[in-house]
Order: C-alpha cells, then structure tokens, then sequence
C-alpha cells in the first residue's frame, strides 16, 4: 500500500509541475518572399507581395499567441537577420533564437513560383540542438490576400500546431 501511495505522489507531483511549466519561447522572424517566377526579374519587387509578406508574419505570430506560446522580441537580432537568408543558411535561425533567449525558432518563407502558383513554407527549430522538430508546406493558389490568408492558416492548424509544441525543457 505504501509503494502505490507514494506512486501516486511522483505522479501527482510530475503532472503539476508538467502544467506548470513555463510556456515555450519562439523567435517568430520575418516572413521572406522567394521569388523564382520570371515576373520578379523582370519587374522588380511589387509593393502588394511586400504588404502579403508582412500579414502573413504577423498572421503567424498572433496563431502563436493564440497558442499560448510566448513571443520574443526578433528585433534585437535584425542585422544579424538580415545579413543572411534564414531559409538557405541551415540552423542559423536556431542559433540567433538561442542567443535571444527563445526555446525554439520559426522561420517561414512563401516562394511564388508564379502568379497563380505559390507555396508558405513554415519550419521550427530547437533552439538549444538546432534540429527540425515541425516543417510544413502549404500551395495555394492565386497571389491575393485571401489565398495567402488560408493557406498560412491551414498549413499552422493542420501541420504545423496539429499538436502542441512541447514545453521548454528544463
């Protein structure tokens, strides 16, 4: 009786502190626009994709909110962002969330193939191993807000966030 009553305590204990725990630390960083359609060589940089850039960062990061996970402030970081392209440069991105203090980093990027074809693409990194611990790719199709909109919000609820992310280690 004695061994399954102190049983019952590890594992209360252990559950408690589990719902205790702090909630995880993301870097959210900017959104990057991969341009591989000839119209972007041709034309240069379109305001409209700049402005879909932006809300779909932003779009991302307040589904994090919403997932109760704690956002660190990327500002800190942006010449060191900036110098690179988060999408090429491997763990980098773990490595820069680590130095800010986050458990894990997301960066995401939308590659439109051409007007009518696109793609968001959203990984996270272990901020302390810099391995892959979610990747997801959505298409959608049409360059509009609407279609960017959907698809950012179907590729976090039915790939990225289709479980919780994990609590911060210890």
């Amino acid at each position: 009786m004695r061994t399954s009553a102190l049983l019952a305590a590890a594992l209360l204990a252990s559950s408690t502190a589990a719902g205790n725990a702090a909630p995880p630390k993301v870097a959210a960083f900017d959104f990057e626009l991969y341009d591989t359609s000839t119209e972007g060589d041709l034309n240069g940089p379109r305001a409209d994709e700049a402005q879909r850039i932006a809300e779909v960062t932003e779009q991302i990061r307040d589904f994090l909110k919403s997932q109760k996970l704690d956002l660190v402030d990327t500002a800190p970081a942006k010449a060191q962002v900036d110098a690179q392209v988060l999408r090429t440069c491997g763990d980098c991105p773990a490595e820069i969330a680590k130095s800010l203090g986050a458990d894990y980093a997301l960066m995401g990027y939308v590659q439109k193939v051409s007007n009518l074809i696109l793609n968001i693409n959203v990984e996270i990194r272990d901020a302390k191993t810099g391995e892959v611990v979610r990747k997801g790719s959505v298409d959608i199709r049409g360059n509009n807000h609407e279609s960017w909109r959907h698809g950012a919000s179907y590729l976090m609820r039915n790939q990225i966030f289709k479980t919780p992310l994990a609590p911060a280690a210890g």
